[in-house]
């Protein structure tokens, strides 16, 4: 008996030891990279391997410190081995570092398990080859705007105005000696960044040597008056060795030749699929090159950096919205058909704002003043933006719809348009002239007219027409004929009228039909959390952090009235209820303070007393339109 339950015991015990075994390994996670040097310029390729069959992800958040993640992708393998079953998944991370030196990758966490650091070290290119390099490869940035040698304080010269636009242009040249290569996009401090159009490609000659120049264009908007650094584009990849290397750097550089195949697959690699390096034909620029290639050298070549000085608004601006740019003008749909107007019977009319030199939801909207005698409706502005390779265009067009309310002359107000030309650094104004329209006898004048007497011309008419029989059975004739012909018309209109109901009743039956065989898509959508939003902007001006409140206050208003064309402070205060005066002088005074050129010093105490209080948007009448329809066509007794 007692044999027994020792036996029991140590079947017990070795059971208990093999969990213990098993268990780590099966969670066991791991990380590694293909090489523990690398120089200046190199992408990382850091492989993460969890032996763990669950959906659980690894945090990369720990390695945006020392790294830029270029992107990750993952692979799965099980094995089958002796009736064992063994998984294995693999997340390879493509990285970049930020600096040079030794630098530890930290733990990272998969699930409940951590991989062990890993130290590396970048070092700088060898002298050789950047010069070697600078041969074959070279980069230049300029940007769009004029120098201004007067200012001494400003080394480079250039200077704009906040806000306004600032065409940026990078021009990579190089020859066949580069094999992979990815330019890093601009990156601004208090600044809008935006790439314009596709990339040009074409050829030149330089001292006799041909090269390929890739030209990119962008678009800088400075938000904030001051000095605007623009850091320096950098380009890294790898370029073959040429015939000039010593041995010893080839033997030192033959250990690349695993990575130059990692890197001639990254045309399949959606990380590397870069349209910066595709051809006219949309093939990979480099994929031809790197499939045969020998050893190759890392590189990193990097253009200058440009400082430029952005201007407040001017004092001599009295416009009611800070508007720059290069040219402005205005287009009315009546120009080219003039309305006629009647009482009662609303005409619309279309105005469009075009500002070369600005997007589309940069420009502020119009202002129409109300004429007397007439009852306008606004409908919400809408923008577009293009660009013409070089410069942003952008339209704001606005739908006006305005209904007479008396018959007689009728005036409708000019409109202006202050805005400050770039160019000529001064302060101008686009206008329409105002109209004047006879409104004719309409709707609410039915009754008038019916029980108004003939006058004239209409009464001789009538009376000549019961002088002789001849003409009264003329117009018998008339009415017998016309009483003919609406009989047909009617005919028609109730056959018109029976085809319509047939095909929308077809159309509808095609329609449940498909969706009942169509699956139910997932409309979830992400709800606003609009009580986290007041919060925000509360602390924000509790702490007079003027820059943490404008964000704050235009995602409030965005998300409590539903508008996206809310994009800055001047927006949103011609938005807000006119009978609201702190409210609208709140906004503008934090508007002042982040244009201005001294302004560490901003009290948020007006303003979060406004945001306390609840934002008013203007009242739109015509949201309720069967108020304003309802005495247009009254029934007549």
């Amino acid at each position: 008996m007692i044999n027994n339950l020792g036996k029991l015991f140590s079947l017990l015990l070795s059971l208990l030891l093999l969990v213990l075994l098993v268990n780590p390994a099966m969670a066991e996670v791991s990380a590694f990279l293909n090489q523990n040097t690398f120089y200046e310029g190199d992408q990382i390729t850091l492989s993460v391997e969890s032996t763990m069959n669950s959906k659980a992800q690894p945090d990369l958040s720990v390695l945006e410190k020392d790294f830029v993640v270029l992107g990750t992708g993952t692979s799965s393998q099980i094995n089958i081995m002796n009736g064992r079953r063994s998984f294995k998944k693999t997340w390879r991370i493509n990285l970049k570092p930020k600096q040079k030196g030794a630098i530890q990758i930290p733990s990272i966490t998969v699930g409940n398990e951590k991989t062990q650091p890993l130290n590396i070290k970048i070092t700088a290119l060898p002298p050789e080859i950047k010069a070697e390099t600078e041969k074959h490869i070279f980069i230049k940035t300029s940007v769009g705007i004029r120098a201004n040698k007067s200012d001494n304080d400003n080394k480079s010269g250039y200077e704009t105005y906040v806000q306004q636009q600032i065409p940026y242009t990078v021009k990579l040249y190089f020859d066949s000696a580069m094999q992979s290569g990815e330019i890093s996009q601009p990156s601004v401090k208090n600044a809008v960044v935006e790439e314009l159009t596709d990339d040009k490609r074409y050829k030149v000659m330089r001292a006799g040597k041909k090269f390929t120049v890739i030209e990119k264009h962008f678009t800088i908007s400075p938000e904030k008056s001051g000095k605007l650094h623009i850091p320096a584009t950098i380009v890294s990849g790898r370029i073959a060795l040429s015939e000039d290397d010593s041995a010893q750097q080839r033997k030192d550089l033959g250990k690349t030749d695993e990575l130059n195949k990692f890197f001639s697959n990254f045309g399949n690699d959606p990380f590397f699929n870069d349209p910066f390096f595709k051809d006219s034909f949309g093939e990979d620029f480099f994929s031809r090159r790197t499939r045969s290639v020998g050893p190759s050298k890392p590189f990193s070549i990097q253009s200058q950096t440009i400082d430029i000085n952005v201007l407040p608004v001017p004092k001599s601006f009295t416009g009611s919205a800070w508007l720059p740019a290069e040219e402005l003008s205005i287009i009315d749909s009546w120009t080219r058909s003039p309305p006629e107007l009647k009482v009662g019977e609303p005409v619309t009319r279309t105005l469009v704002l075009r500002a070369k030199g600005l997007g589309g939801s940069q420009i502020p909207t119009i202002e129409v003043a109300k004429p007397e005698g007439i009852k306008i409706y606004p409908q919400q502005p809408s923008s577009k933006t293009h660009t013409d390779g070089v410069t942003l265009i952008g339209r704001q067009y606005f739908d006006i719809t305005y209904i007479p309310q008396k018959a007689g002359k009728m005036t409708i107000p000019e409109i202006k348009v202050d805005w400050w030309n770039v160019k000529t650094k001064k302060q101008e104004t686009v206008a329409l002239p105002a109209w004047h329209l006879n409104v004719a006898p309409g709707v609410l004048n039915n009754s008038e007219e019916e029980s108004a007497p003939i006058k004239n011309e209409k009464q001789p008419e009538l009376a000549k027409s019961k002088t002789t029989s001849k003409t009264t059975s003329k117009t018998t004739e008339k009415a017998q004929e016309k009483n003919s012909n609406t009989s047909k018309s009617w005919s028609w209109k109730i056959i018109a009228l029976i085809a319509f109901i047939l095909i929308a009743v077809a159309i509808l039956f095609y329609l449940i039909k498909n969706k009942r065989k169509r699956p139910m898509p997932n409309n979830n959508k992400p709800t606003v959390n609009i009580s986290a939003l007041k919060t925000s902007a509360l602390q924000a001006c509790q702490q007079n952090d003027k820059q943490k409140a404008a964000q704050a206050i235009l995602k409030l208003a965005q998300a409590q009235w539903q508008d996206s064309t809310i994009q800055n402070l001047g927006t949103l205060a011609s938005k807000l209820e006119k009978q609201s005066e702190k409210s609208v002088a709140s906004i503008k005074e934090l508007e002042k303070s982040l244009y201005a050129v001294n302004s560490n010093q901003w009290n948020g105490a007006k303003l979060k007393a406004v945001i306390e209080a609840g934002l008013q948007p203007k009242q739109q009448t015509t949201s309720n339109k069967t108020k304003v329809l309802e005495p247009l066509y009254p029934e007549t007794s």
